[in-house]
């Protein structure tokens, strides 16, 4: 009878040992899993610095094609201290045209001014009608006509940097709920 008692416990003893062994075992494996998966990504971003240095290679073989296109076509050199600016309020100013030279026009002396009849203007609102206000105005022809000069910027501002990198942030994270 002793026997038949020992013989259950010999079979828990005998399942829990097999069931330690498959443990061990699958243990082994997620460790051999992982290091593989870190050997995979070490190789990946090898690939990836070899292609980076096979094009700067090609891009230095061809810098007289380089050169070329930028003295015929591109026209690009390094900024000036001058063309970097402050913020977006300076980057704004910069769609406003520059005023041109003025120029006279026929039978005007310069800096004439008319008379121009408007409404007057109360502090509640519009004036009423037929209330008139003399007010000013010159007009002078601009030399050469109105024309936009482009002008090279770049920025130098942390905040408007800070604004970018917020919204590449939102757009990435748009992206991953999609």
């Amino acid at each position: 009878m002793n026997v038949l008692r020992f013989r259950s416990v010999g079979w828990v003893a005998a399942v829990a040992t097999a069931a330690l062994g498959c443990y061990l075992v699958t243990q082994r494996v997620a460790g051999e899993r992982h290091a593989l998966a870190k050997v995979e990504h070490r190789i990946l971003l090898s690939q990836r610095e070899i292609r980076r240095l096979g094009t700067e290679i090609e891009t230095r073989g061809r810098l007289s094609q380089l050169e070329r296109w930028n003295t015929d076509v591109l026209a690009l050199s390094a900024p000036r201290s001058g063309q970097y600016i402050d913020g977006e309020l300076q980057l704004a100013s910069f769609n406003h045209p520059a005023v041109p030279a003025i120029d006279s026009a026929p039978g005007v002396q310069d800096g004439a001014t008319r008379e121009v009849a408007y409404p007057a203007a109360t502090p509640d609102g519009p004036a009423a009608e037929g209330a008139p206000v003399l007010r000013h105005a010159n007009y002078v022809r601009p030399k050469g006509g109105m024309t936009a000069v482009p002008q090279k910027v770049a920025l130098n501002s942390s905040d408007f940097a800070d604004d970018l990198a917020a919204l590449a942030k939102n757009e990435a994270t748009a992206k991953r709920t999609r």
